[in-house]
């Protein structure tokens, strides 16, 4: 398998995050909704494995974003600004619209709960970091990430690529240390502050660097199917396992995972690629809607479909929908206020 390098749209990278929110979102179906025993237990632990998309998405961030700044360098205030418009504006309308919905409850801690999405807050407060969606804990991680950025840009200017991937992997293993030890990595806050990804995100912005100044690079398949199996069935053992084995896992996770994604690009030119390409087009939006989407089908025709599996399908081709739906009003609305 050979990607060429250069600046240029990475269909491959692109294909990467389409297969990770899938993974990602496909893990929150099985493990939230499906109802237990009523589909096989490999398959609820190949659900699992899906979370491990997480980190893929938060190395294509770190790909993506260096790769547009070594064409285009902008200023931090200017980054800052795009960046968090665009992550920040679909999801704010997505949280708004969920507290708009008809719940039950106290009405002032729903209102508390708002607020603190609204004011960016929640990363710091564990009982709101998952409210109005389990999967908003991502938000706080990514514009986390994104406010240090500009600062791993000016280190990565005074020193050099590989300094880079230390930095960021020495921050991670004592920021993992540091969770095992103290307990602290079982609160979300703390578990998925941005050191938890930092060392996938610079990995991310040097693969880019390398990619940026090469004609191509081959991985052979061979190779791409013995990490994939080695790293996966790594991640597997040390999670089982838990502890210090657990704490470390998130390097085997990404390797064995991304090559597996990596050989799905390969052979699956037909049906696979097209198809996770196009999600990647409304991937953010997927990922913002569809726990809500999902509930809110389950609560309506949990009762009236008996099979299971029906259910899950329905439940997803739905949150497609309507992802692909608010994909086009975001769009049209971004259109709008860059014209206005």
């Amino acid at each position: 398998m050979t990607i060429k390098g250069g600046y240029r749209k990475y269909g491959e990278v692109s294909f990467l995050r389409g297969f990770a929110i899938t993974t990602v979102i496909f893990m929150h179906l099985i493990q939230v909704f499906v109802a237990q025993g009523d589909i096989p237990q490999w398959l609820r632990f190949a659900a699992s494995l899906g979370g491990t998309g997480g980190h893929v998405f938060v190395f294509c961030s770190g790909f993506g974003l260096y790769l547009s700044y070594l064409h285009r360098p902008v200023r931090a205030g200017e980054f800052l600004r795009k960046r968090f418009l665009k992550i920040y504006i679909p999801y704010i309308i997505v949280v708004v619209i969920t507290y708009l919905l008809p719940h039950g409850g106290d009405e002032a801690e729903r209102i508390r709960k708002l607020l603190s999405h609204i004011f960016l807050y929640k990363m710091f407060y564990e009982r709101y970091e998952i409210s109005f969606g389990l999967q908003f804990w991502f938000i706080s991680t990514i514009l986390q990430l994104y406010l240090l950025f500009p600062l791993l840009c000016r280190f990565r200017e005074k020193t050099s690529r590989r300094a880079l991937i230390l930095l960021g992997l020495l921050v991670s293993m004592v920021w993992w240390i540091l969770m095992e030890a103290t307990g602290l990595g079982a609160y979300r806050i703390w578990g998925s502050f941005c050191f938890q990804y930092l060392w996938e995100f610079t990995l991310g912005m040097a693969a880019a660097e390398y990619m940026m100044n090469t004609e191509s690079v081959r991985f052979p398949v061979g190779g791409l199917l013995l990490t994939a199996a080695g790293g996966l069935g790594l991640q597997a053992v040390t999670a089982m396992a838990g502890g210090w084995a657990a704490a470390f896992n998130d390097v085997p996770a990404l390797f064995g995972y991304g090559s597996a994604a990596l050989l799905l690009y390969h052979f699956g030119r037909r049906i696979v690629r097209p198809l996770f390409l196009w999600i990647d087009t409304i991937s953010y939006e997927w990922f913002l809607v569809h726990t809500e989407v999902m509930a809110r089908f389950y609560g309506y025709f949990g009762e009236r479909i008996p099979s299971e599996v029906l259910k899950a399908v329905l439940a997803t081709a739905c949150s497609l929908a309507v992802a692909w739906v608010y994909a086009k009003l975001i769009r049209w609305l971004m259109r709008r206020t860059e014209t206005g």
